[in-house]
C-alpha cells in the first residue's frame, strides 16, 4: 500500500468536501438573505414549503459532508499512527479491495454489516 499516495488521496477528497461545505455555506446564507427580503405575505404556501425543503436539504448535505471529514480525519489519523487498515471493532485486517473502494474505512465488511443491522 503506497502510504503517500494514500494519504494524498484521503487529502484530496477531504479539500473537496470542504469547498462543498463552503458552497453550501454560500447558498444557504443566499437563501436566507432572499428569504428575508420578502414578506411571508407575498409567498403562496407551496413556495414557502419548496424553498424550507430546499433549505433542510442543503443543511442535511453539509451535515454529511461533515461527518465523512471527521472519517477521513479518522483514516488519516490511523495512518499516521499506524493502524490504518486494521479495524477498530475487531481488530483483524481490513481488506485491501475495501480500503479501495473506501479508504477511510474503519471497520472490516463483517463489523460494518453488524454495524449497520444495528441501525
Amino acid at each position: 500500500m503506497d502510504c503517500d499516495a494514500l494519504r494524498k488521496r484521503l487529502l484530496d477528497e477531504r479539500d473537496r468536501l470542504l469547498k462543498e461545505i463552503g458552497e453550501l455555506d454560500a447558498d444557504l446564507a443566499e437563501s436566507l438573505h432572499d428569504a428575508s427580503e420578502e414578506s411571508t405575505y407575498d409567498q403562496h404556501l407551496a413556495e414557502t414549503a419548496a424553498i424550507t425543503l430546499e433549505r433542510e436539504m442543503e443543511l442535511s448535505l453539509e451535515e454529511n459532508a461533515r461527518a465523512s471529514i471527521a472519517q477521513l480525519d479518522r483514516a488519516l489519523k490511523k495512518l499516521e499512527d499506524g493502524s490504518y487498515g486494521i479495524c477498530d471493532r475487531c481488530g483483524q485486517s481490513i481488506a485491501e479491495q475495501r480500503l479501495e473502494t473506501a479508504p477511510d474505512s474503519t471497520l472490516c465488511i463483517g463489523c460494518r454489516r453488524v454495524e449497520e443491522r444495528k441501525r
